[in-house]
């Protein structure tokens, strides 16, 4: 039996939403099919049928509001103009989601990256025009193509203007890595494998100092972040590891908890401070009873009633202002 949690305030900040013909507008400009498999046939459409289906389990969850990303199904394509027209494709349809449910969705903007130069013309129109609460984009592009790649600056400097909303997603490539790769791990342990290295990437890359007005939104509890956070703080103290602190810039991040683990919860609240976490399901990837349970984990866990409510919903509210 689920229990239903009524008209509750909980917001998750970490869902997906595959439409259909963005799909197949990927394989059709070269994205295998292979890729996008992972994303059919998962109610994760943007129909009138499933998005009420979806809709119900939110209301069973006790959700208000999801934000909702099209990673790791990112318009990154071979031709730099496929990748801005699939990305104004989605971006669009994410548009019409956000207008038909007032209230119920808000929306992380796609990137046409490795692409700059439409990447940039792209970013306005999400934040302008669009008015998205930010940008979800992948730990890899294409393959090879990291966030620490000094051709970002210019997009990091757009995003950095527009006070942006930064959030880090896995792509399930295993972190690149046949360890990973050859055994299928790349969604069991390299998803959080790839969250955590990206966010070490970007500090690694002075990304958080030198491009203060961006806050990023890493997936699944950061990964391994809060497991090994005195390890990387000790890998900056005595080898200089990192141009400042890790630990410090991390506490400046949100982390939202598409874990599903007590433990690992508590443990990230006391790594990086109860008001950096917040919730998520991982929708399509968890969905009916899992998916509630993505929320009766936060509701439950051995923290103070303040602690919960921030967690589930007041942080949320005030990092995107809703």
């Amino acid at each position: 039996m689920i229990m239903s949690y009524g008209h509750e305030n909980a917001i998750d900040t970490h869902a997906h939403v595959f439409p259909a013909r963005y799909l197949n507008f990927l394989e059709k400009h070269g994205r295998p099919e292979s890729e996008i498999a992972i994303a059919r046939g998962m109610n994760a459409d943007s129909s009138d049928a499933e998005m009420s289906a979806r809709i119900e389990w939110m209301d069973r969850a006790g959700v208000k509001t999801q934000i909702i990303a099209v990673t790791p199904q990112v318009p990154s394509l071979p031709d730099a103009q496929d990748s801005l027209d699939a990305a104004r494709l989605v971006n669009d349809q994410y548009a019409e989601i956000v207008r038909d449910y007032p209230g119920r969705f808000f929306a992380y903007g796609a990137l046409p990256l490795p692409h700059i130069d439409e990447t940039l013309a792209e970013i306005p129109h999400i934040f302008d025009e669009l008015q998205f609460v930010g940008v979800s984009i992948p730990t890899v592009t294409m393959g090879d193509f990291f966030l620490n790649d000094p051709s970002l600056d210019p997009v990091w400097e757009a995003l950095n203007e527009r006070h942006a909303i930064v959030n880090i997603h896995p792509t399930g490539s295993g972190a690149c890595s046949k360890m990973l790769l050859g055994d299928q791990l790349e969604w069991v342990n390299g998803a959080p494998v790839e969250d955590a290295t990206a966010a070490l990437q970007l500090m690694k890359a002075d990304v958080p100092r030198r491009f203060p007005n961006i806050t990023f939104h890493i997936a699944h509890l950061g990964g391994d972040l809060p497991f090994l956070a005195r390890r990387i703080e000790d890998n900056y103290e005595d080898w200089d590891a990192f141009p400042v602190s890790p630990m410090q810039q991390l506490r400046e991040m949100y982390f939202d908890a598409a874990n599903f683990h007590e433990p690992s919860l508590r443990l990230a609240a006391e790594t990086f401070g109860i008001r950096q976490i917040l919730g998520g399901s991982d929708f399509p990837y968890f969905q009916k009873e899992k998916y509630v349970r993505a929320f009766t984990y936060i509701r439950e866990t051995n923290l103070t009633q303040d602690e919960i409510d921030a967690a589930l919903f007041g942080n949320a509210q005030r990092l995107y202002g809703i």
